[in-house]
């Protein structure tokens, strides 16, 4: 088996300015097929009081109702896969397309897109991650052997129908579901190259416990990343991404270690409402204000983010690091809802072109009557397309906010 090839940033490369880490993955891309999932769920006689997501994922069946139990509201999620040959089998039934993942990958991905090289730290590599990671991105891997263990994401579309027993379930919103068994991520081995990015670097994002199954392994991987944490220049930016756990207490464990060690923590709507035991309406700014205080105050970082599919706010902090954070985030990630992985600087351009979404205009207007500093908020566009790309879209908003803040720090030195 081919040895990984490491590429360690040098402190002359303009990569050495962004480091993005933990961990990245090769994704199969599943083509929406509602037809394949009615089918399916014909075959294993599902009902409506099946489409619930089952406590271990052992069997396709189990997989095909994780997938259906987002249908209905249209959310996301994210699951281990206890057998491997179960999504296999699922994933068989679908065409799909090999693409990198990982949100430090995606992210240094977007990055790319506008021209900003950056340095990524892979837990895992082969000839996938190679053809298709960009000249502009450097890696430090803590791999010894390439490995492929592909994770399944199950895309679907606003308004596809899925028929369940006797009802007919409509998707309300586009979204992605993300299925795996991903051992290396699992493992979440760090390079002792890390800390020496790190001390180089003026922004540093790390995200990737969410795969982790062994507590304590994770309490070491934790340990490790404090550490080479507290290597950065002062004036550098570290920046966290939650991600949904495979195991729901480690969620707890990864915010204890590193709540007050980051500068900037963030979070999509569906970690939120994880986060807060329940779903809020997302256009009601006095139930939002609450949910993000709350949030701000139980992870102790000094600024949380939140993104969602209508806004993107930010808690705490320098008010212009929030506003870079948000615009920068909303504009990648709304980019590539509408051009998917056609990204370019012109396309980013179009952006202005297009009107922000109404009700979430109102919410941020009322929001910021309520709620005042340090509390900023930006609206999301209301993009005109049929078929928008739902994966990645928190990874690209990741790779725009921190683009931004790149670009700050570099105005301020």
């Amino acid at each position: 088996m081919r040895l990984v090839v490491h590429a360690t940033t040098r402190s002359d490369s303009c990569a050495a300015e962004v480091v993005l880490g933990l961990g990245g993955t090769v994704d199969l891309e599943v083509g929406w097929d509602a037809d394949t999932l009615s089918m399916l769920a014909a075959e294993y006689c599902l009902t409506p009081a099946d489409l619930v997501a089952p406590r271990a994922l052992k069997t396709e069946r189990d997989v095909l109702c994780a997938v259906l139990s987002h249908v209905p509201e249209g959310t996301g999620g994210e699951y281990f896969v206890d057998e491997p040959d179960a999504l296999g089998s699922f994933t068989d039934r679908f065409a799909s397309v090999r693409t990198l993942g990982g949100t430090p990958v995606r992210a240094a991905i977007a990055m790319d897109r506008i021209g900003m090289p950056s340095t990524v730290h892979l837990v895992s590599v082969d000839d996938t991650v190679r053809r298709l990671m960009p000249p502009t991105v450097e890696i430090i891997s803590s791999a010894d052997h390439d490995s492929f263990d592909p994770h399944v994401i199950v895309q679907f579309p606003a308004g596809a129908t899925v028929r369940v027993g006797s009802h007919d379930f409509v998707t309300p919103h586009p979204n992605r579901v993300i299925l795996s068994n991903d051992l290396p991520n699992q493992l979440m081995v760090i390079s002792e190259e890390l800390g020496d990015a790190v001390e180089k670097a003026r922004v540093i994002m790390v995200s990737g416990f969410n795969s982790m199954r062994n507590v304590e392994l994770l309490e070491r991987r934790l340990s490790d990343v404090t550490r080479h944490l507290a290597r950065r220049n002062p004036s550098a930016i570290a920046w966290y991404e939650h991600s949904g756990f495979h195991v729901s207490g480690f969620s707890d464990r990864v915010r204890m270690a590193l709540g007050q060690t980051v500068d900037i923590w963030s979070c999509n709507e569906d970690e939120l409402a994880v986060h807060l035991g329940h779903r809020i309406d997302l256009l009601d700014p006095k139930a939002v204000v609450e949910a993000v205080r709350r949030l701000h105050a139980d992870v102790g970082s000094p600024t949380v983010v939140v993104h969602s599919r209508h806004w993107a706010l930010a808690v705490g902090g320098d008010s212009a690091v929030q506003l870079a954070a948000l615009d920068g985030g909303i504009a990648s990630a709304s980019a590539r809802y509408a051009f998917g992985d056609h990204v370019d600087r012109s396309r980013l351009d179009t952006l202005a072109q297009w009107p922000r979404q109404p009700d979430a205009v109102r919410f941020v207007e009322e929001l910021a009557s309520i709620a005042g500093p340090p509390i900023s908020a930006r609206p999301a566009f209301l993009i005109p397309v049929d078929s928008p790309t739902t994966i990645g879209l928190g990874d690209t908003f990741v790779g725009g906010a921190l683009a931004a803040l790149r670009e700050l720090r570099s105005g301020e030195a």
